[in-house]
């Protein structure tokens, strides 16, 4: 085999060296990983964009989240409180160890003590209007009337709030959920059952990637013993829960894409070479490519997330290619010396390697740090996979590659591949034209990011049902509002509520979390606390009389009610959720919101005055929108960008690279209408990969135009089985993006393959 130009042999034992100190230091960071210093992400959020518009917003959903992140809540139900508790005790103590058992009822007497100095300057609307305009001898009816309902509703002295201000007002705040204290339990009345509820924080880590489910077996004896002590019905909702069931499901998949695409590779190449060296040293660069690109997002990213992990076990079908390509080359040309034979090659598979990086590289452009994540795990490790291969095949590949039957027939198969000219091309041109014209008929485009969701079923009806039982808001829909100190937030954030209360009142929600419902302004409170003491000396002369002791000095000194002082309470890590001191701003979380009145709850958006809706299911659903359609426009300008490369090699019959490729993309986008499925942002996502990796299949045969070079025809060969085996198995993931990044690939990958004989074959 001549070269043009001689074999730089020395250079390439210094490259073979430097990268052997790089491929060491890379085994030690491997090993520093997988002794405790690997950090595996689960959480779904890390995946989506930050919020376009609004820091403030992000940095409080992110304290909500971690408050969460290892809270279970369990409702324990029974016809009476009684039965209910006891099952409850028989859950706990069955949970043992693993959890840490919250104690929000004994928190609830701390907090209501803690607000206690502050209750003058405490009331609801109705009492305030109330006060404004009731006669002394009004006020002291109700005085009266109240002393002598039951003491239990009360709280403290009747003298100190003789019309029960404190207590209405603690009544009013807890409307906005269904649990009540009740002789020390938190307690749900849902008609004919009565729900206790368990609050438990777990001990164990979220994610674990060995796929060791270590909450939810504990969870589901618990919940057993709880029926079996007598409860009716158990609920169990968290993130936990769902944390873990996706950990242990991508860690399934990850072990079903990696260790299936790893044994279809040695299958194929078994039956091509015969061999353990091919099979040892090919599956050495995959697993040098696989380590680096690991390292190199913990490097970068500090940690790496699960579907990053899930996506790079399928590199394993890629970065093959070039160990497979040089082993086919010399298993054709046998006494040829092997760093001539792969300086020869190295032209071809560099620009292949190109190729497929940009496809990766361009995932990275969509602003979602997941696919930044994949983008470098990929480019990475397709590069170390790469020059591994380079560095060390022609040093370590020192014996003759058999020649096989299997890989004989199917390198002739080349000579027998159809030839599709005349009459033939233009009834396969109709046929390809007639199934993409069915297939965008039929395609529909769907953005929701409710559609990236993968929780299985049966927990999140579980989730919804908890949720509505407590009555709790939801984070998908809130409110921010700014301010330049607290005061002004609260003052505004007021302002806002009120029209949140027409809406309440109209059913539009159904309700809503604010700060300011726990902590009004300092102008109104100071307004109410007068009308607090004011009533309060007005009962005291009318029941002069009566009453034999000293009237409640008013003249002690008092300051309103804090922010900080309720942050300072048991339960103030509920009230943190909503608070951004770094922003000085806030959240209001709303309950009850649907797709009919979001459009009146988006009405009192109020930029002006501080008030901005967030509404992050909309807008992560618009965004992925206007991502897909982005990514369309700049697919065509990759396209252009990879026919300048290939052009500056092949000239003039450059389009015959990059033909196959693009009927292939268009069969792959077809199939996703006539499969009935929905087309979204990762079917064209995966366009980009099919355009990295199909052109190296169209690259590698126009190196060997001739139909007799059968060795390029089984390198491809071989390649596209793995290729297909990996990205047809992630088609086969339960998380939706997954699934269509696979399909689209899988489709795509197989047309490719049969097409580019078609293209960049000579006549025989």
């Amino acid at each position: 085999m001549s070269t043009s130009s001689p074999v730089p042999r020395r250079a390439w034992l210094v490259f073979t060296l430097g990268w052997t100190v790089l491929v060491v230091a890379l085994l030690a960071h491997q090993t520093f990983l997988w002794n405790g210093g690997l950090k595996v992400d689960s959480d779904v959020l890390a995946l989506l964009p930050r919020d376009e518009q609004d820091d403030v917003a992000q940095e409080a959903l992110k304290q909500l989240s971690e408050r969460a992140s290892r809270r279970v809540v369990v409702l324990v139900g029974a016809p009476s409180v009684a039965q209910a508790g006891k099952a409850a005790d028989a859950l706990v103590s069955a949970l043992g160890e693993q959890v840490t058992v919250v104690d929000e009822a004994s928190s609830l007497e701390g907090f209501v003590g803690a607000l206690t100095p502050f209750r003058d300057g405490l009331l609801t609307p109705s009492d305030r209007a109330f006060l404004e305009h009731a006669s002394p001898q009004l006020l002291t009816a109700r005085a009266l009337a109240l002393l002598h309902q039951p003491v239990g509703r009360r709280v403290g002295e009747w003298r100190d709030d003789p019309l029960q201000l404190f207590t209405a007002f603690l009544e009013a705040r807890a409307q906005g959920t269904r649990v009540r204290p009740l002789d020390g339990r938190l307690v749900i009345d849902d008609g004919a059952t009565q729900f206790v509820v368990v609050q438990v924080d777990s001990k164990a880590p979220a994610f674990s990637f060995d796929g060791t489910r270590r909450l939810e077996p504990v969870l589901e004896v618990a919940l057993a013993k709880a029926r079996t002590a007598g409860a009716t019905e158990v609920l169990a909702a968290g993130i936990p829960r769902f944390a873990e069931a996706a950990a242990a499901s991508a860690s399934q998949e990850v072990s079903t894409v990696g260790v299936g695409s790893m044994l279809a590779i040695l299958i194929v190449m078994w039956l091509a070479f015969r061999s353990v060296r091919p099979l040892l040293l090919v599956t050495a660069t995959v697993g040098l490519g696989v380590a680096a690109g690991l390292s190199a997002c913990v490097l970068v990213f500090g940690s790496v997330h699960v579907v990053t992990l899930v996506f790079g076990a399928s590199l394993v079908g890629v970065a093959e290619d070039y160990g497979i390509h040089y082993f086919a080359s010399r298993q054709a040309a046998p006494d040829t010396d092997r760093l001539e034979l792969l300086w020869h090659h190295l032209p071809g598979l560099s620009l292949a390697l190109l190729t497929s990086i940009a496809g990766y590289a361009m995932l990275a452009v969509a602003p979602f740090p997941g696919l930044r994540q994949v983008a470098l795990f990929s480019g990475v490790g397709l590069a170390a996979a790469f020059l591994g291969a380079v560095a060390y095949f022609p040093f370590l590949d020192a014996k003759q590659v058999k020649q096989t039957a299997f890989a004989t027939k199917w390198s002739a198969s080349r000579q027998w591949w159809p030839v599709v000219r005349g009459g033939r091309a233009v009834v396969a041109t109709l046929v390809v034209l007639a199934l993409c014209g069915v297939g965008f008929a039929r395609l529909t485009v769907e953005d929701d990011v409710r559609e990236l969701s993968s929780a299985p079923k049966a927990l999140l009806d579980e989730q919804l049902k908890v949720g509505k039982l407590m009555g709790l808001a939801s984070p998908a829909q809130v409110f921010v509002v700014r301010g330049r100190d607290e005061a002004e937030v609260l003052e505004r954030e007021e302002a806002l509520t009120a029209r949140l209360d027409g809406l309440v009142g109209k059913g539009v929600i159904s309700g809503y979390d604010a700060v300011s419902s726990w902590v009004p302004s300092v102008p109104r409170q100071t307004e109410d606390r007068a009308r607090s003491v004011a009533a309060r000396t007005a009962i005291e002369h009318e029941l002069a009389d009566e009453l034999d002791a000293a009237p409640v000095a008013t003249g002690q000194p008092w300051r309103p009610l804090t922010v900080e002082d309720v942050l300072a309470t048991p339960l103030g890590t509920r009230l943190l959720a909503l608070w951004v001191p770094s922003g000085h701003a806030s959240l209001v979380m709303l309950r009850g919101v649907t797709r009919a009145s979001l459009p009146e709850v988006a009405s009192l958006d109020d930029a002006a005055r501080g008030v901005r809706f967030v509404d992050r299911t909309g807008t992560l659903s618009a965004l992925l929108g206007r991502t897909r359609v982005s990514m369309t426009w700049l697919l065509v300008a990759g396209y252009a960008l990879v026919f300048a490369a290939l052009w500056a090699r092949f000239r003039g019959r450059a389009w015959r690279a990059l033909a196959p490729t693009v009927v292939g993309s268009l069969l792959a986008m077809a199939s996703v209408g006539l499969l009935g499925e929905k087309l979204e942002l990762f079917h064209v996502l995966s366009l980009w990969l099919l355009l990295g990796m199909g052109v190296d299949y169209g690259i590698f045969l126009l190196e060997h135009p001739s139909r007799q070079a059968g060795e390029a025809w089984l390198a491809v060969g071989l390649g596209a089985v793995s290729t297909l085996l990996s990205f047809g198995l992630l088609a086969l993931s339960s998380t939706p993006a997954i699934h269509a990044f696979g399909l689209a690939m899988a489709v795509g990958i197989a047309s490719v393959w049969a097409l580019s004989p078609l293209f960049c074959d000579e006549p025989a």
